[in-house]
């Protein structure tokens, strides 16, 4: 196991067993490369897992924070994490693979699906439909070890009720961003975005119950049919 997870995963339990309280502030960044010894690059990868996962808060000036109780219930009873199938459950959602295939996870592979590099990953391109109209692209990477046995027809239905449903696992949450990137020639082809015309790209790395990375992916959109609802809770 990579160090800087190992490092998440420890903290993450002493969240879980109230080691450290809800509220209160971590040790410094030096104290705890000294407790685990590691260097502060190691240190800030496994404090930005936790930071993604929602248990943990920086605050500039004045030091990183665990997550006050009542917010990290509304994080995870207000916020339940839905794919495509469970957003759209009275529209027809399919998917047509496009390249379905095993590689070796590279240095940027490595770091956002939190493995070692030359692990092997499954990369995935589906073409996405709601009620047979073309919906999105998706550029997905998960890692073998941690979804194995993955199959076509998951792809073409729903890999997220394989992953929950068949693998017993739970999906605590995602993390994404957006923003816009050159339109190419698959966005031309299949979601009918003019050259020259930017696609919108969500960016997102997906967690399971445990803390682990089970998923890195690209999402691509036509400006047209882009819609996400976002919740702030202060």
């Amino acid at each position: 196991m990579v160090k800087y997870i190992d490092i998440a995963d420890d903290i993450r339990k002493k969240i879980e067993t109230s080691v450290y309280e809800h509220g209160q502030k971590l040790p410094y960044e030096y104290v705890l490369c000294a407790n685990y010894r590691c260097n502060k690059t190691t240190m800030k990868k496994a404090l930005e897992i936790l930071v993604k996962e929602g248990l943990i808060v920086r605050r500039r000036g004045a030091g990183t924070f665990v997550k006050d109780a009542d917010t990290l219930t509304k994080l995870q009873g207000e916020q339940p994490f839905h794919g495509l199938t469970q957003t759209y459950p009275k529209s027809k959602v399919s998917s047509r693979v496009i390249e379905f295939e095993v590689i070796s996870a590279d240095e940027t592979l490595a770091h956002h699906l939190h493995v070692e590099q030359g692990s092997f990953v499954y990369h995935i391109i589906r073409h996405r439909f709601i009620d047979d109209k073309s919906y999105g692209l998706e550029y997905i990477f998960m890692p073998i070890s941690i979804i194995p046995d993955l199959k076509i027809e998951h792809l073409q239905t729903s890999i997220y009720s394989y992953i929950e449903d068949d693998l017993g696992l739970t999906i605590h949450g995602i993390h994404k961003i957006i923003h816009t990137v050159p339109s190419g020639s698959l966005d031309h082809e299949l979601l009918g975005i003019p050259e020259n015309v930017p696609a919108i790209e969500i960016e997102q790395v997906g967690y399971l119950s445990n803390g682990v990375v089970f998923e890195y992916s690209l999402s691509h959109f036509h400006y047209e049919n882009f819609r996400q609802t976002l919740v702030t809770l202060l």
